[in-house]
This record gives C-alpha cells, structure tokens and sequence, in this order.
C-alpha cells in the first residue's frame, strides 16, 4: 500500500511539474484575481517575461501603480511556473488593466483545465472520496465554460470569488483534487448537446432546489431532486440567533425601511421546502422581503440557507433561524455526493442524479 501511495503522490509531482509547459485543452480563460486596487505587487523567484518588452531575469518584486499602467493594459508572467500577485501564486499570464475610476484590475488568463487545479481545491474538501472530487471537476468545468460563453465584452470571464468560483490560484492546489481534474480533463455535462449551467452548492438539506425558485431559469436538469446528505452533512441542523437590532439595520443598508422589529415569520414555502419570502413586522408596519435578500443583508455566512424556521425570541431581542443545508440548493450537493461516493456511485452516476437528463461531453466537440 505504500508504495503504491509513493507512485501515485510521485505520478501527480510529475504531471504537475510539466502543466506550465503543456497546455491541456485548447480553452483559455480569464479570471479577475484582484480589483479596485491601487498597487499590485508583482514576484517571482526566476524573473519576468513582460509582453512586448524585454525580459527581466533573476528574482524580482514590483509593485505596479495604477499611474504606471496606460491605456494598454501590461501582461506578465514568470520566467518559470508560476507568478505571485499580492503574495498568492498563479500559473499563466497576469494582465493590469487601469478601470476608469483610476484604479488597476488584475486579470489571470490561463489553461481552463490549469485553473480547475486551484477551482477544485479550493471548493470541495481535498480528502473526499476520489468520485466526489471528479463530479466537482466536471461540475466546475462546465460552470466555467458556461461562463465563459456568457461574457462576452466584459475583461474577464469570471470573478475568483463564491461569486463565480472559488479560486486561489496555484497556491490552493492539491495532489487530491489535481488529479481529478486530470482524470476528467476536458469533460463537460451537456443537455441535448448544449452546454449546461452546472450551479453546485455545499449542502441542500435534504432536497435540491429547482432553479426557477431561484433565478427563473426552467430546465429539465435543473429541477430539485431527493438527496441523502443528510446522513453526512456538517450541516443537517442548525440555529442562528440574531439581535433584532442587527436584522434591522442589516435590512435599511439594503433599503428597507425596517425600524424596531416586533414579530417576523416565513411566507411562501418552495415545493422543496425553502422560504420565497420573510414578513417583518416592526413600529413602522409590516415589510415583506425575499428570503435570500435577508440572508444576504445578514450575511450569507451567517444564515447557510433560507431552509429555515424563523420566530422571535421569548425576550423579544433576538431572532432565531432553525434550518439546514446550506448554500442555494441548485444542482450538485457537495454533501450528498459524497454520500453517493461513499456507497460506490460513480462520478458520471452521480452527476447523472443531480443533473437528470444530461450527458458527459467532450469540450473540444462543443
């Protein structure tokens, strides 16, 4: 067992070691890594190749003003294989672009299937079952591609965020997650031969979401399905309290005149059992507003979903949600497959479950 655990960590050095080197499908992709900066600092341990100018060879630091950046934006990339921008490491190309408030946006344009590297990793726990790990690189992949489709006039494809994806570059890969990206490279799910927008969430609760409760987008493959995360999930049950003070202010920075908060309780339940909409009574009357805008007015960390039951505290000083999942609840749960993973389902199985009707598709036929 240890050698073959010596071979396997020595194959993924290996592979690893050539990427920079070898581009593994045909996709670029441009990811925002940093915005609305002033200064970006720039290092590299082998030196610089600058687009369009001389090479700077050896160990270097710089740190690029936005009054240094003209109306061309400035491509870098290290003289080996990687980059550090604000101490973080990259892979492919960093382009500064000045924005028209004056201030400097980084873009990482790279190989698709080299930014899965730093996608997969930084989404999902790298110690999952190998399957689990293969259903997010497909599912991640075609996020991106999907993305990338759809953003056309803009100076990136996606955000480096929850936004889009999570992405921390080369410093958040995995031997793990690496290599499921590998074994999937190119593989997207498709529906009807068109590429899918592959939405993933941590956990759902028990049942996913249909897409059309959550953004008014009706598809077959987007429509909630039973799940067993439960059995697993770090988030089966939760309660969150909250001061009534700080709902109410949370809900006035995002316009809702809410003053002293007196009762609140859920409307409109989804079929699969989320909250659409949250009455607040308060000395002002009463306010209705969409569940998701006050889990993101309270912060989207703080409330993991709008799976909840929500009353006023005996006191009356606090609110108190008791829910489970989290996330929005579309597409692949996390959890759930890892559940399925952990009793033998395949990654192509599992991905078939939470997105029915699709197929695996290669990305270069598309």
């Amino acid at each position: 067992m240890l050698k073959k655990y010596l071979f396997l960590s020595l194959s993924i050095a290996v592979v690893l070691s050539l990427m920079p080197e070898q581009a593994l499908s045909s996709e670029n992709i441009r990811v925002a890594i940093a915005d609305n900066q002033r200064n970006i600092v720039l290092s590299s341990p082998t030196g610089f190749v600058v687009e369009g100018r001389n090479s700077l060879q050896g160990e270097r630091t710089l740190t690029v003003g936005a009054a240094s950046v003209g109306s061309r934006p400035l491509r870098v990339r290290s003289a080996g294989d990687f980059i550090r921008v604000n101490k973080k490491s990259f892979r492919g190309w960093v382009e500064l672009r000045k924005k028209k408030n004056g201030l400097l946006l980084a873009v990482n344009e790279l190989d698709i299937e080299l930014y899965l590297l730093g996608v997969v990793a930084s989404e999902i726990p790298h110690d999952w079952h190998a399957e689990t790990l293969k259903a997010q690189a497909v599912a991640s992949r075609t996020y991106a591609l999907y993305q990338k489709r759809m953003a056309e006039g803009r100076p990136y494809h996606v955000l480096a965020t929850e936004n889009s994806q999570m992405y921390n570059g080369r410093s958040g890969e995995r031997p793990s997650t690496s290599q499921a990206v590998h074994e999937t490279a190119g593989q997207v799910l498709v529906y009807e031969g068109e590429l899918i927008p592959a939405f993933y969430h941590s956990s759902c609760g028990g049942h996913t979401e249909d897409a059309s409760t959550v953004w008014d987008i009706k598809e077959p493959y987007l429509q909630g399905v039973d799940c067993d995360c439960q059995n697993i999930s770090k988030y089966g049950q939760w309660e969150r309290r909250f001061s009534v003070d700080t709902v109410a202010h949370a809900l006035r920075r995002h316009g809702y005149p809410v003053m002293q908060i007196t009762a609140a309780a859920q409307g409109a339940i989804t079929p699969a059992g989320r909250v659409r909409d949250v009455a607040i009574r308060h000395n002002g009357g009463t306010t209705v507003v969409p569940a998701e805008v006050l889990r993101a007015a309270v912060g989207n960390a703080l409330i993991p979903s709008v799976f909840f039951e929500l009353e006023l505290s005996q006191t009356g000083g606090e609110l108190v949600f008791s829910g489970r999942g989290m996330g929005h609840g579309v597409g692949l749960c996390q959890w759930g497959a890892e559940e399925m993973a952990q009793h033998k389902f395949s990654y192509r199985s599992i991905l078939g479950h939470y997105y029915p009707g699709t197929g695996i598709a290669a990305m270069e036929e598309l």
